[in-house]
């Protein structure tokens, strides 16, 4: 992977914009909005949920949304018309008209998950600053406000007491921002991505994402020669082919196609 260079919010619209049809799809936390200490406190303002109505109104746009969150989190987070969502990423994805199409249908590891899910919790037991998300077809071990030597130690732990359950079960292990993820290996953002494109054939595909959970959908779009953007305040490799330093600037970058004569 190469460090993808710099590009400012105006000439990324320009770029984008001169695609003409565009199917522009985007992670939700660390890219549309910042990551906050606890998700539920990672919230869109007015002015983006404007900003994506606006833009959903071009007809020259197709929007969506691929996230690790559940696809009820995501309907209630972003209610903009015309908006695909899709959730535990690329478990589902959810057109507009609210029908949801599934598309994972691998066995049913729900119950490895919720065994997986009672391990960690017996891990971390009375330790503050950790929470877990079971989404059924994955687990997240979210530490970002546990002390770092208790997240180590518990982690560790988890690791070592669940290695047996998660090869049984074909799980795999996925590190991103101070959240430790369990799921399938074939459950990933490059699902909803390819189901996309080949329902829009002929536009020009972006995807704007901020961690490794996003690698999957760049490498995709490297390939097929769409456009990935990595939304990080530092460089660092990636498959994307260009930056944005931060969920502001891609705000920015929304208006400006939103808000174009």
């Amino acid at each position: 992977m190469n460090v993808p260079p710099l590009i400012s919010p105006a000439a990324l619209a320009e770029r984008v914009a001169a695609g003409k049809k565009v199917l522009l799809m985007m992670d939700y936390d660390g890219t549309l909005v910042p990551i906050a200490p606890v998700p539920g406190r990672a919230r869109p303002g007015e002015r983006l949920l404007k900003t994506l109505a606006q833009l959903g109104r071009r007809p020259e746009y197709t929007l969506a949304v691929l996230s690790g969150r559940r696809l009820e989190e995501l309907r209630e987070l972003l209610p903009v018309p015309g908006l695909y969502l899709a959730g535990v990423h690329g478990a589902v994805i959810s057109r507009p008209d609210g029908e949801s199409v599934p598309l994972f249908n691998e066995a049913d590891i729900s119950g490895a998950i919720a065994r997986l899910h009672d391990l960690a919790r017996a891990r971390i037991g009375n330790r503050p600053g950790f929470l877990l998300e079971n989404k059924h077809l994955a687990l997240a071990i979210h530490y970002r406000l546990a002390e770092p030597e208790a997240a180590e130690e518990v982690l560790a732990s988890f690791l070592r007491e669940s290695e047996k359950l998660r090869r049984q079960s074909g799980l795999v292990l996925l590190r991103g921002k101070e959240v430790l993820e369990v799921r399938p290996p074939g459950l990933h953002k490059g699902k909803p991505l390819a189901w996309l494109k080949n329902n829009f054939p002929g536009r020009l595909a972006v995807f704007l994402g901020d961690d490794t959970t996003d690698e999957d959908a760049f490498q995709l779009l490297k390939k097929e020669n769409g456009l990935g953007v990595l939304i990080s305040e530092h460089p660092r490799p990636s498959s994307a082919a260009l930056r944005l330093k931060s969920p502001c600037e891609v705000g920015q970058f929304l208006e400006l196609l939103a808000f174009a004569r």
